[in-house]
Order: C-alpha cells, then sequence, then structure tokens
C-alpha cells in the first residue's frame, strides 16, 4: 500500500452559523478591508532522524532540501473581525490536526487551513513511513509544525494593511492533464490581486489552481514544495509582492505530469526534473499576472462564514486497517444509522467506523469560497457526472450527486480542497469501479477507489454544501 492507504475520515452535524444563508444574493457592502501577508520557514531538519516524503512510495527518506516548505497565510480583517486563509506545501493535515491550530487562534473569527497537496514534501499523515505498517510521521514535527502555523498566522494579521482588490480569470488546460477517463477539467485559474488602498502597489497575489502538485515524480529525493514555490518565487519577482496558491478540484487525477512543457529553445522537458516543474512554476505564474492586466474591481465584504461537520463511512478495507496499526492517528467513531437514513446509501451495519469531518462555505463578498476536506473530482462540481454509468460501473443504479456549485449563485466562486481535513478522493457513485470488469477497458481498478473512504462520500458531501447553501 502506498499511496494507498492514504485518507481517512469523516461526517454529519452542524457546527458553527456565523451568518445568514444570502450567498444568492449579490453582496454590495462597502466595509473597509484590510489585508496582511506572511510566511513561515516549516522545513524539516535533515539528518538526526529519517525524514519521510509523501506522496508516492514508502520509504522515500529525504536526502536533502531543494527548496524550502512553507506555509503561506494571509489575513482578512473587517467589521473589526479577523479571518485568516493558511497554504501549507504539504500532503496533507487530519482535521484533529487543524483544530489544534485553531485553538490556539481564538481570537480569529475563523482559521481556514489548506494544504497544497504537495508530493515532495514531508509525511504529515502517517502514510508513507519505511514500511506499509510503520508511520511516517514525526511528532515532534508536527508539533513545530502547529507552532510554525500559529505564529505564521498571527505575523500576517501584524502586516494589516487596508486594500482595494481585484480578480481575473483564464481558462489554461494545456497545463492539465487528466489521468483517469472521463476527461473532465476544472481549468480555471482564478486570481485574485490586493493593492495598498493609498499607494496602489500590489501587497499580494492569490491563485486559486486545480492541480497536483507532483512534477518532480516518485524519484526525487529531496523536500520540495514543487512547482507551487516556482510560481510563488516568479510572482513575487515580477510584482514585489507576496503570492499564495490554493489548490482546488485536483481528484481524477488532476496533475502536472505528462504535461507538454517546452524550455525557451523549444525542447520538451521531462517529468521528474526540476527543470519542468521550474518551467511550469513559471508558466502558471505568468497566466495569472497576464490575466490580471484585464484585471476587473471586486467587493470581498462582507464576509460570511458557514460550517458544518459531517459523519463520512470508513469502508475502506486498508484505511480500517492503517488506522489499527497506529499508521496515522484519528479518531474513529460509530456510524449514525438512524441520523443517515437514505435510500441513496449503501446499507452499514450498527457500529459500521465512520470519521467525522468538515465542509464550509466562505463568501467574500461577490466571490464565493467551497472549501473541500479532500480531493474532489471536478466533474462533481462542473455538472458532468455521466447521466447513465458505464455498463462496467459497480452502481448501476446510483443517483447523480446534488449539483450544488453550479447552482450556487454568486458572480465569482471557486473551491479549495484539502481544506481543513484530508479525506482522499470524492468521486461520484456513478464512477465507483472497484469490481471486475472495470469500464474504459482498463485492466484494473481505477486508482481513485482505492483512496477513497468509500462510494457515498460524495452523496454525503454535496448534501452539506446543499444545507449549508440552500436550506
Amino acid at each position: 500500500m502506498n499511496k494507498s492507504q492514504l485518507f481517512l475520515i469523516m461526517t454529519g452535524l452542524v457546527f458553527i452559523l456565523v451568518a445568514p444563508k444570502n450567498s444568492e444574493t449579490k453582496q454590495t457592502s462597502n466595509e473597509k478591508l484590510e489585508v496582511g501577508f506572511s510566511k513561515g520557514d516549516a522545513t524539516p531538519k535533515i539528518g538526526n532522524k529519517p525524514v519521510y516524503i509523501a506522496g508516492f512510495g514508502h520509504n522515500r527518506k529525504a536526502e536533502g532540501v531543494s527548496d524550502p516548505i512553507f506555509i503561506r497565510a494571509m489575513v482578512l480583517k473587517t467589521e473589526g473581525k479577523k479571518y485568516a486563509f493558511v497554504s501549507a506545501d504539504l500532503i496533507g493535515l487530519f482535521k484533529e490536526q487543524v483544530d489544534d491550530i485553531r485553538k490556539e487562534l481564538k481570537d480569529f473569527e475563523n482559521v481556514m487551513f489548506s494544504c497544497t497537496h504537495s508530493h515532495e514534501g514531508p509525511d504529515t499523515l502517517g502514510l508513507w513511513g519505511q514500511t506499509p505498517f510503520q508511520s511516517g510521521t514525526d511528532p515532534d514535527y508536527l508539533l513545530y509544525l502547529q507552532k510554525i502555523a500559529v505564529s505564521t498566522i498571527r505575523e500576517a494579521a501584524k502586516n494589516l494593511t487596508e486594500c482595494d482588490t481585484e480578480i481575473a480569470a483564464i481558462s489554461i488546460p494545456e497545463l492539465l492533464h487528466d489521468g483517469r477517463p472521463p476527461i473532465v477539467k476544472m481549468d480555471e485559474l482564478l486570481s485574485l490581486k490586493f493593492n495598498n488602498t493609498n499607494t496602489k502597489t500590489a501587497l499580494g497575489i492569490v491563485l486559486f489552481w486545480h492541480c497536483h502538485p507532483e512534477t518532480l515524480g516518485s524519484g526525487n529525493k529531496k523536500l520540495s514544495s514543487d512547482f507551487v514555490g516556482y510560481t510563488v518565487k516568479e510572482i513575487m519577482k515580477q510584482t514585489q509582492a507576496e503570492a499564495i496558491v490554493f489548490t482546488g478540484a485536483v481528484g481524477g487525477l488532476m496533475t502536472s505530469l505528462k504535461v507538454s512543457i517546452k524550455n525557451d529553445q523549444g525542447q520538451n522537458l521531462n517529468d521528474g526534473t526540476y527543470e519542468k516543474t521550474e518551467r511550469y512554476g513559471q508558466l502558471l505564474a505568468n497566466a495569472s499576472l497576464n490575466s490580471l492586466r484585464k484585471a476587473k474591481a471586486i467587493n470581498l465584504t462582507p464576509i460570511v462564514v458557514r460550517k458544518k461537520e459531517i459523519l463520512l463511512p470508513v469502508d475502506n478495507p486498508i484505511y480500517r486497517l492503517a488506522k489499527q496499526m497506529g499508521v496515522f492517528k484519528r479518531e474513529i467513531i460509530d456510524w449514525d444509522l438512524q441520523l443517515n437514513k437514505h435510500a441513496s446509501l449503501n446499507q452499514r451495519e450498527e457500529k459500521h467506523p465512520a470519521a467525522k469531518t468538515e465542509v464550509s462555505v466562505i463568501s467574500l463578498g461577490e466571490l464565493g469560497i467551497g472549501c473541500i476536506p479532500g480531493e474532489i473530482y471536478p466533474e462533481l462540481l462542473l455538472g458532468k457526472v455521466a447521466t447513465k454509468p458505464e455498463k462496467e460501473a459497480d452502481y448501476q443504479d446510483a443517483p447523480t450527486e446534488y449539483d450544488w456549485f453550479q447552482k450556487w449563485k454568486m458572480p465569482y466562486k471557486t473551491v479549495i480542497g484539502l481544506a481543513n481535513d484530508e479525506i482522499g478522493y470524492i468521486l461520484p457513485k456513478k464512477q465507483w469501479d472497484e469490481k471486475p470488469p472495470f469500464a474504459y477497458g482498463s485492466k484494473s481498478a481505477p486508482y481513485g477507489e482505492i483512496n477513497s473512504l468509500g462510494p457515498d462520500t460524495a452523496f454525503l458531501i454535496a448534501n452539506a454544501f446543499k444545507e449549508l447553501l440552500f436550506e
């Protein structure tokens, strides 16, 4: 089991309501908005004990550091309330770890902590140790990570500056490879630019992009943020402004591998090389900056946050075994049969294992952000789930999950994946294909199912978003 055991966890109770559900109405508030940026170096020390690199096979020990592992934070403040938005160069964090960070920041109205899902950073989930039966996490490093996260967020709050905001979007399908049929890409790069109200200089640029940072491949033995670090570096070079990249809908599998990238001489650059990784990052940065030349002003107030804790049944036997053997640390509780009766759900026994996660929606004035606790397939967001399953799929009568993202009426909208948790892949039940024969002529089971909690995960998450937005 390599990436196979990955993610664990979650599902069903209202957690917190921070404002009324009027997200379908265009926001017109002109409250003063302040923004602050900061970054903290969370690179593990190499030498005293092994640092296992996450994302591909087991026992991939770091032999050095190519570029730092950063935690990047943006803090927004309006009406006296502070909201933190964090992106870390990590494979992911479980909800319990995020909640520990939040406990140190109780003066913040909300802390949204996400990970880029870099496959070249340290193992923070436990799934890439020396063997499939040994955790790859270092408890001391996880505590250090928490400390760096808190201090970085507080530093960003010290840098608060009144700002004006702009937004731009561009479609760049050429920078995405979809690794599983049907081919459905969420290829919109959305960029926000924050300018100093007084000087009009750029304070920071925020990118929302839907791609696995794994260009360096499984052979890499140095810690890296993959293409994300190069994107940030290029933006800072050209604008002298801070930059943050948020990872979005990467299930399916949305990847930079197999994307055709050429150097300045027109030569193809190979996967698994720093040359391709750097070039990819620069191309993403340039796409963002070019789109911002035609940016439109956007109002990002008022800020409205709604959250819901939900339970998700853990059907994946690999996850259950990993939990039992202590490969990862995560609370498992009993699935509530009475609370979760629905004709569309598979039948489960009493005390079926389940894990708690969180979904949330954040409305920044005219911009809506869906915060998804894992790697969602783009077709679930784009209204492109097939009407009829392939004849080899496991659930021929599966319903289509609620199309909450398409029905969410906002002037602008996007999603952040691996937000406040990492539960693995979230795929349409109609595409679930764990048993032979396999769809599209495949001779083996698709990758996503072995890294998913189970076939009902997408249904339960979609219903949670429906409740947050429309009920």
